[in-house]
């Protein structure tokens, strides 16, 4: 059938009547929607004239009109798979541009046809900037939104708030944007997630149970334990922000190219028992940074480092590396690598030696500690992190040739990770 799309087709009486039914219920549509659900329309009625508008086809008409009308406005549908996502609202009605406003008494919840949900909180205000056939763009404009995003192959979500972009591939979240204060937080239950924004110089990379702040006004970024909430609005961090998770000034140039063989020196029992409890953890979350790093070196970082359990080692190289005490924050990581191996901090560990090398020494003396994390936990939180930054760095120390190979790596395990597009351009692929 040849139409003209610039042309609204000619319905009949009734047809006309279940459109405008369709209309009032669904709400206002693009001019382009409107011809193409009517078309669908026009084409279900022609077919059904012989049958003189039985009440058979009554009901199969108006079952037209309403599939018209959920294409058009991107309800539930069986979807071919370059076709766009479809959604509905739950609970609230968006309006025409896409926004959705949750009062004091309603928590809207946007559902996704791949499985993928949206929940505002009272209150809260977002709108759906965009959507694709591997996700969607959500913008929070105020309050906060709990996601919990499905993973599958190709996946690209984004969630904006103020400046911050939310890199999603799959996961569950709550983010939160105060625009009046400039504030930005970010809870991540599960799944790993990057956050790009004017405080960092790249994505900061954040791994299941964290939970990231950041103040604008003063420039304070804090990324600490979920577990470790108590206090941590009392005294925020005034430490600079950590860039994908440790580009620091200052590491020592003294850091190997691979992780390092043997045991610490052990602290003499006597003086590991004597050593009063600390509570590195809880002055973490509540942003005493300094004072960590100060106690460290204060009862002498040799002793403190032999003495420490992972979770004090861990906190203290969070510290350290947040105000960029680079070379104490080197030997925080590498000593719980080697007194606590095989365990999940001793993993990150050489991932975060890796950004610390980068940062003062460059890619030839990050790589072997990416590669290293990547042998070690393939499918950790940093594991996109890991091999988009070895791709690039392969790419400056040996040329697109050898770089290229690492990016169509990173596309078949990340193809929608923070660096897919780069590893597109490297891969030549659309």
């Amino acid at each position: 059938m040849n139409r003209d799309e610039g042309r609204e087709p000619e319905l009949s009486a009734n047809a006309a009547r279940l459109v405008g039914l369709a209309c009032r219920s669904l709400g206002e549509m693009s001019h382009q929607q409107r011809t193409r659900g009517l078309l669908r329309v026009a084409e279900r009625t022609a077919s059904r004239r012989a049958l003189r508008l039985s009440p058979f086809g009554a009901v199969a008409l108006s079952i037209a009109v309403a599939a018209a009308g959920f294409v058009a406005f991107g309800r539930w549908q069986r979807r071919a798979p370059s076709e766009l996502l479809s959604y509905e609202v739950e609970g609230g009605v968006a309006s025409q541009d896409g926004s959705l406003q949750a009062d004091a008494a309603s928590r809207p919840k946007l559902r996704f046809s791949d499985g993928t949900e949206v929940e505002l909180a009272e209150g809260a205000r977002a709108h759906l900037a965009s959507v694709t056939g591997q996700g969607a763009r959500v913008a929070l404009d105020r309050g906060e939104v709990r996601a919990h995003v499905v993973h599958r192959s190709g996946t690209q979500w984004l969630f904006d708030a103020g400046p911050f972009v939310v890199t999603v591939t799959g996961t569950a979240f709550a983010l939160a944007w105060a625009p009046e204060d400039e504030r930005l937080d970010l809870r991540l239950e599960n799944g790993a997630v990057t956050v790009s924004g004017p405080l960092s110089g790249e994505p900061i990379a954040m791994r299941a149970g964290q939970w990231l702040t950041v103040r604008l006004r003063t420039g304070e970024v804090l990324l600490r334990e979920l577990g470790a909430q108590k206090g941590a609005e009392a005294a925020p961090s005034s430490a600079p922000p950590p860039s994908g998770g440790a580009e620091l000034p200052g590491a020592s140039a003294e850091l190997p190219g691979a992780p390092p063989e043997g045991e610490a020196p052990a602290a003499p029992r006597a003086e590991a028992a004597a050593a009063p409890k600390r509570d590195w953890a809880g002055q973490l979350a509540a942003g005493q940074l300094d004072a960590i790093v100060d106690e460290a070196q204060r009862r002498g970082l040799d002793q403190t480092l032999a003495a420490s359990s992972s979770a004090e080692l861990s906190a203290l190289a969070d510290a350290a590396r947040y105000t960029r005490r680079g070379d104490v924050a080197r030997r925080a990581l590498l000593a719980q690598r080697r007194r606590f191996p095989a365990t999940q901090r001793a993993r990150e560990a050489a991932f975060l030696l890796g950004r610390l090398a980068e940062a003062q020494e460059g890619g030839a003396a990050a790589l072997p500690w990416f590669e290293t994390y990547l042998k070690e936990a393939p499918q950790g939180a940093y594991a996109s992190e890991a091999l988009g930054r070895k791709m690039e760095i392969v790419r400056r120390l040996h040329g697109d040739a050898q770089a290229e190979i690492v990016a169509r790596e990173y596309l078949r395990r990340f193809p929608g990770g923070t660096y897919a597009q780069a590893a597109r351009t490297l891969a030549r692929e659309p």
